[in-house]
C-alpha cells in the first residue's frame, strides 16, 4: 500500500530545507507561515519521513497546522512567522522501526551541531519525538540527553503537546490533535 502524498498547507508562504541527498538525510526544514511575524519556533521530532521544501508528510502537515490553528490560543505562538523542523535522527525513513537497519550511526555530529546552532538562535522549542525506535534505545537516550543539555545551555523555552508517554517521552508530532494542550516542559 502506498502512503498518501501530502502537500504543504495552503497558508505556507515559503519553505526551505537543508538536505544531503547522497547521505539520505535532512538537517532542517524551515516553513514560513506569516511574513508579518518575525518570531520562530523550533520543533524537534524523531526523524524525517518524506517531507522536503516541495512536499509535506503527515507529521509536518500536522505540526504546521497545529501551530497555525493555535496562534491566538497560546502566547508562545502569538508572533510565530516561521516553524523550523529538526530531528534527533537526520536520516529519512518513513518507518522508524527500520532506522536500526540502515547501517549508519544515528548519532550524527553534523545533526547535533545543527540542533545546537538552531536552538541557540531560536528561543521557543517544542520537543515532539515520541518513544525510541526499535533496537536503538541506548543511542536514542544519548541523543535525547545531548539535546536536553543543549536546550538547558541555550536557556530555551521548552514545550510539549498533550502528554508524555509512560517512558517519559513527549508525544510525537504526527499524532497531535489540534485541540491538544501546549504545556511547558521542565528541564
Amino acid at each position: 500500500m502506498n502512503k498518501p502524498v501530502y502537500k504543504h498547507p495552503e497558508f505556507l508562504i515559503k519553505t526551505e530545507d537543508k538536505r544531503i541527498e547522497k547521505e539520505n538525510k535532512r538537517l532542517w526544514l524551515s516553513l514560513d507561515i506569516d511574513n508579518n511575524l518575525k518570531d520562530s519556533l523550533v520543533v524537534i521530532l524523531k526523524n524525517p519521513s518524506r517531507a522536503t521544501k516541495d512536499i509535506s508528510d503527515k507529521t509536518v502537515f500536522t505540526v504546521t497546522n497545529y501551530v497555525h490553528r493555535n496562534r491566538k490560543k497560546y502566547s508562545p505562538f502569538k508572533n510565530i512567522g516561521t516553524v523550523i523542523i529538526i530531528n534527533l535522527i537526520p536520516y529519512y525513513e518513513t518507518y522508524a522501526d527500520q532506522l536500526g537497519t540502515m547501517g549508519v550511526n544515528i548519532i550524527d555530529k553534523q545533526n547535533l551541531d545543527t540542533i545546537t546552532d538552531l536552538t541557540s538562535k531560536h528561543k521557543n522549542v517544542i520537543v515532539a519525538w515520541g518513544d525510541h525506535p526499535k533496537g536503538l534505545y541506548k543511542e536514542y537516550e544519548q541523543l535525547k540527553q545531548a539535546t536536553f543539555n543543549t536546550l538547558k545551555t541555550n536557556k530555551n523555552n521548552v514545550f510539549y503537546v498533550d502528554k508524555l508517554s509512560k517512558n517519559g517521552n513527549p508525544k510525537h508530532g504526527q499524532v497531535w490533535g489540534y485541540d491538544n494542550e501546549l504545556k511547558e516542559y521542565k528541564l
